[in-house]
């Protein structure tokens, strides 16, 4: 029987550590990450590290969204968590959050968060054998110590640094004692892997019904003539 793995991403750790996988690739204006694709490159690592069968039974996305902003519109991040629920297959946990007046509320729900949830599937019996932690920060140790507690092994995944050096004393969760089982693994020497190459699809109109070439691949796709019609208001 294959171990059962966990993955638990902390969005706002990714969304900030996407620079490392733009500096791999010498992509100075970025690129798009694959992310029905990213749970199942860590999956793979642990399989061959552990020379076993590792299947993916779930990835837990944990992020927030602004509630009030002046002049901001949330819709295409909306749109985006979207995407990893419906053609991803993530479960998602979102928490509208008022920014206003508040900076880093919005990362401080997200490791509650996510903290929370580690501890509630490490607890339910048979829920997994390995979690997968997309995310590297500190206070998320006591956490992966209790989870450790219940027999689960972790492994991390966290970014180097500026050119390429480990993250450094005190602000990575690497150098903390009793919080994982295996080797950290990089997401940046994963690069190529997690990069997404798009291929040219035909897509209905969800609108108008009319056929279009595109490379957007998520859950509902409007044609060239739609979206120009389209507007967005910001209150």
């Amino acid at each position: 029987m294959s171990l059962k793995a966990m993955v638990f991403i902390d969005g706002a750790w990714l969304y900030r550590s996407r620079s490392s996988i733009f500096a791999k690739l010498g992509e100075e204006h970025g690129c798009e990450i694959d992310y029905a694709k990213l749970p199942r490159v860590f999956c793979e690592d642990v399989a061959n590290f552990l020379d076993e069968d590792v299947g993916l039974v779930r990835t837990n996305y944990f992020g927030t969204i602004p509630s009030v902003r002046s002049s901001f519109s949330s819709s295409k991040q909306r749109s985006f968590y979207d995407f990893l629920e419906k053609s991803c297959g993530y479960e998602m946990e979102i928490h509208e959050v008022d920014v206003s007046g508040n900076e880093g509320r919005d990362e401080s729900w997200v490791k509650v968060a996510l903290a929370s949830s580690l501890m509630f599937n490490s607890a339910m019996p048979g829920a997994f054998d390995v979690a997968i932690l997309i995310g590297d920060d500190t206070d998320y140790a006591p956490a992966l110590r209790r989870a450790r507690m219940f027999g689960r092994r972790i492994q991390l995944v966290t970014a180097h640094a500026a050119g390429g050096v480990q993250p450094a004393t005190g602000t990575s969760l690497i150098w903390k004692s009793h919080v994982s089982d295996f080797p950290p693994l990089y997401i940046d020497d994963h690069a190529e892997e997690v990069r997404l190459v798009r291929e040219n699809i035909m897509r209905t109109c969800k609108q108008c019904g009319r056929e279009e070439e595109t490379t957007w691949a998520g859950p509902e796709f409007f044609c060239s003539e739609c979206r120009s019609k389209r507007t967005i208001r910001v209150s």
